[in-house]
């Protein structure tokens, strides 16, 4: 690893050392994820609501009906793929907290 990225990698533990107020870097960057995850996952479920609300129906019923129910344009494919990652963020990042 370069000098360069080991200073930047120090810099960014003290910044969450001194965000987080934790003695340790271990804690302080635990913190520091833990508290961006639970934004994410808050981001995820605020997309996938809306989209729910807009189609009145969960995703995976909405993937089944594309292209019959709701014909394969612009604004149907967008938020089929906007709805499927925020389905797929949302379960990798419920895994992982």
């Amino acid at each position: 690893m370069s000098t360069a990225v080991k200073d930047i990698a120090q810099e960014m533990l003290e910044l969450a050392q001194e965000i987080t107020r934790e003695k340790s870097l271990e804690r302080a960057l635990r913190q520091i994820l833990k508290v961006y995850l639970e934004r994410r996952i808050k981001e995820c479920e605020e997309e996938i609501s809306e989209l729910e609300n807009k189609y009145g129906m969960a995703f995976e019923e909405y993937k089944e009906m594309l292209g019959e129910k709701f014909t394969l344009s612009y604004e149907h494919e967008k938020d089929y793929m906007n709805w499927e990652a925020s389905v797929i963020e949302y379960r990798f990042l419920k895994d992982k907290k």
